[in-house]
């Protein structure tokens, strides 16, 4: 016990005089400063000793802090992506508890996994559970150096990195290129400064300032300070880097040639190559915002991998910074390099030749369709075999007489083309069969709507053409068995294999692959056999048409297809996890927001391309290239209808020919009543020596005086056969008179035809009317006989069924002349 009062003061004894030697010397030396070992704010190194020696020692918890400090970011700045917390084994097994306070009161969804001493993910699983959902990292970490390591380069995902690191270890950091690789970064670490026992030390948040010069470096930047579960000052964690661009860095750009979007002008006179295109013109505006410059380098195996997987190739291997060369938006290009927003939207078409139209020598072919045509010449052709059915109810004239079929062309010209007629006893006009009127009727009909439509389409395609028909569809392609040829490179090859599309698979079932668009156009225009059709870029095909081709040929004029086959956006290519690209994507959104990208396309159009007269656009101001407005030829379904009408003709002739096969429905029903019928007038007890004389001779008399000579064998014996001769004398006399005035009227035809022709003519036409006086001569003859027929009826003594009937006509006759008296 007396030991221990004697040690305190002996402690104390020392203290005193510390004090006052530290008293002494600091008034004699006033201008001295304090040893830079020991900083004003510390304590001394009695006190030191003394708290050391009573078990003073302990500090204030911190860890409460920081967790108020972690959960206060993640509400405000990282709500809506998933939150990765990584942590090594010192968090993991600190006296604190820091990560049991934290889990429990974390804000938001999370996953949580250890980095190993080594600075790798113990289970790597933990990066790729989220999927490609948005996720933000919080690391608790020793040397913050080490972060790249750990999770990788992070273009958009947000970083928080709470670091054990000195302070000078933190500025190294954010200067470095390491720290360039994160973006959005915030590096949070504990005031370095010696405060009192119990006192609180503060938190400092730190990010970095990206390209502040021209070769891209950083710089660190102080944000804020947490202190007392607050900030010394509200702000954004996460600011925005490089708003005001890139400090004058030159970028690497890979380029191919696609036009219009980047277009390769080669100098014929020294071979130097000029760069020029939308994109071009497009990256020209974004350097002038953002301060930055461009190297152009064309992309390497170009003719091998096509132009977009040529750019594609040299930014994933990070020969360039930067690739365009109208490059489409594809999933399989995700995985290899980043992608902006699309400025232009380019789709596959098809590129066919347009319809054209035809010379005007063609005129008389052009207004009806090869199928019409066909159809009409198969119609004229065997509408013979009908007419002469119909008529002669057999085709052995037709076979006995072929000539026919030549009078039948004849007839189909004169009718068709409305330049003569054909009268006579054997045209077909002049036929009494009812089915070869209902034939001939609905022929006529038939050939004036198409004489009509002809005409009319011939007016139509002389004065006023129409619009063409243009292939703008699959369906199209299909109907019209198109061969479909598009690039073997680029993704052209594989990007429509598996379409669902029926029309798709059918017309790729036999695709052609080519090496170049020249290719493709080229089998466009000298495809002659079969319809060709390619597959290519829409506003590549415009602008290689509209520099190229001319209208000056007709087989030239080319037709881009309207529908879009596959619609793609065009965009710029970035290396994966770029850290430029979002400050590019602004500025492109802002490009197509203000209308600037359609300026762009105009500027091209103006400057480069040409129009369909072979002359640049600046100098023929007149707008794009139109198709030619051309005709149209009467397909089948135009003219459907009249090929329906002759159907019906057709069929109701067929109706008739069966209905006179079967004599007539009126006599058919005449018979069946007489036959049905029980009572009969009495029959005529006269007969007949022989059979009437059916021999036609030219003289009209001699055969009425020959008819007449029957009733020569004495005068009639009864009142009935009185009454029949009065009547056959009757009827002679007339037909006598008739034949006198019409040969009376052809003489006086005869003398005006005489007075009006000359003497050469004359003669013919002598002979014309001789015949048509011969031809009438026979025709009063046939009345008569058929008249004659109906009074006395056929005698033959061979066939009783017709002596039957004659007998029942004369009694019938008989009845009516004893009711007349």
């Amino acid at each position: 016990m007396s030991v221990k009062p004697s040690f305190l003061l002996i402690i104390c004894l020392v203290v005193y005089f510390s004090n006052i030697t530290s008293t002494d010397a600091s008034s004699q030396t006033k201008g001295l400063t304090k040893r830079a070992l020991q900083k004003d704010h510390e304590k001394p190194q009695a006190e030191k000793w003394l708290d050391a020696f009573f078990g003073r020692t302990q500090t204030f918890d911190q860890v409460p802090s920081l967790v108020n400090l972690i959960t206060v970011i993640t509400k405000n700045f990282l709500t809506g992506c998933t939150s990765i917390i990584l942590y090594d084994s010192v968090v993991e097994e600190g006296d604190g508890l820091l990560l049991e306070q934290l889990f429990r009161i974390y804000p938001t969804p999370f996953v949580h996994g250890q980095i190993t001493n080594n600075y790798k993910i113990k289970y790597p699983k933990v990066l790729s559970s989220t999927g490609n959902t948005c996720v933000s990292y919080i690391m608790f970490m020793a040397d913050v150096m080490k972060a790249k390591d750990v999770i990788g380069e992070q273009s958009e995902n947000k970083v928080v990195i709470v670091s054990r690191s000195s302070q000078w270890r933190v500025y190294e950091f954010l200067a470095s290129e390491v720290a360039r690789v994160f973006v959005n970064l915030l590096v949070i670490q504990k005031s370095e400064k010696i405060l009192y026992t119990g006192v609180e030390s503060s938190y400092i948040q730190y990010t970095h300032r990206m390209y502040v010069d021209g070769i891209g470096s950083s710089e660190p930047v102080v944000i804020n300070s947490w202190k007392d579960n607050n900030f010394t000052r509200w702000t954004n964690m996460f600011p925005m880097k490089m708003a005001e661009g890139f400090a004058g860095h030159r970028f690497i750009v890979g380029v191919a040639h696609q036009p219009p979007f980047v277009i390769k002008i080669v100098n014929p006179d020294d071979n130097t190559i000029t760069w020029d295109g939308i994109e071009l013109r497009m990256l020209n505006m974004l350097s002038e915002q953002y301060n930055f410059t461009t190297d152009v380098r064309e992309s390497k195996n170009v003719d091998y991998y096509g132009s977009g997987n040529a750019v594609t190739h040299d930014i994933s291997s990070k020969r360039a910074q930067l690739g365009i060369g109208g490059v489409y938006v594809t999933p399989e290009r995700f995985a290899q390099v980043d992608v902006s927003a699309a400025h232009s939207h380019d789709c596959a078409a098809f590129i066919t030749l347009s319809s054209t139209a035809l010379p005007r020598y063609r005129a008389i072919f052009g207004p009806f369709h090869w199928t019409v045509w066909l159809c009409v010449t198969l119609i004229y052709l065997f509408a013979i075999f009908p007419l002469v059915l119909s008529d002669k109810q057999t085709l052995a004239p037709l076979l006995k007489n072929p000539e026919e079929i030549e009078n039948m062309f004849w007839y189909v010209f004169g009718t068709f083309t409305n330049c003569f007629t054909f009268k006579g006893p054997a045209s077909w006009g002049s036929s009494e069969k009812v089915t070869t009127r209902v034939l001939v009727g609905f022929y006529w009909i038939f050939t004036i709507i198409t004489t009509a439509c002809y005409t009319g389409s011939i007016i139509a395609f002389v004065t006023l053409p129409i619009t063409p028909q243009t292939i703008d569809t699959t369906a199209q392609l299909v109907k019209g068995r198109y061969q479909i040829g598009t690039l073997d490179r680029g993704g052209w090859e594989y990007w429509f294999a598996n379409s669902t599309d029926a029309h798709t698979d059918k017309l790729f079932k036999t695709i052609e692959y080519l090496p170049n668009v020249q290719a493709g156009l080229r089998n466009v225009t000298r495809a002659f056999f079969w319809s060709y059709a390619f597959l290519g870029s829409r506003d590549e095909l415009d602008f290689i048409v509209r520099t190229n081709f001319t209208t000056q040929s007709k087989r030239n004029i080319l037709h881009i297809s309207d529908n879009c086959f596959a619609p793609y956006g065009v965009a710029f290519l970035f290396p994966l996890n770029s850290i430029y690209q979002s400050t590019f994507n602004r500025g492109i959104l802002n490009v197509v927001q203000s209308g600037f990208i359609q300026k762009l396309k105009n500027d091209v159009e103006f400057d480069i391309m040409r129009s369909a007269t072979g002359k640049l656009l600046q100098a023929n101001v007149g707008g794009k290239m139109r198709l030619i407005i051309q005709d149209r030829a009467l397909s089948l379904d135009d003219t459907q209808g009249m090929f329906l009408l002759l159907g019906a003709g057709f069929l109701l002739g067929a109706f008739s020919l069966i209905s006179e096969w079967l004599g007539g429905c009126l006599n058919f029903c005449k018979r069946r009543i007489r036959r049905l019928s029980t009572t009969s007038i009495g029959s005529n007890p006269r007969s007949y020596d022989s059979p009437t004389p059916r021999e036609k001779v030219g003289s009209l008399e001699y055969s009425i005086h020959t008819r007449m000579h029957s009733f020569s064998d004495g005068p009639p014996t009864t009142e009935v056969e009185e009454s029949v001769h009065i009547v056959s004398n009757g009827i002679a006399q007339e037909i006598l008179i008739h034949h006198q005035h019409q040969q009376h009227k052809i003489e006086k035809e005869i003398e005006e035809i005489e007075d009006n022709h000359c003497s050469s003519a004359g003669v013919d036409v002598k002979d014309d009317v001789n015949d048509a006086k011969d031809m009438n001569f026979d025709e009063e003859i046939d009345k008569a006989f058929d008249l004659e027929d109906m009074l006395f009826g056929e005698i033959s003594g061979t066939d009783n069924e017709e002596e039957n009937e004659v007998k029942e006509e004369l009694q019938f006759t008989e009845g009516q002349i004893a009711f007349t008296n």
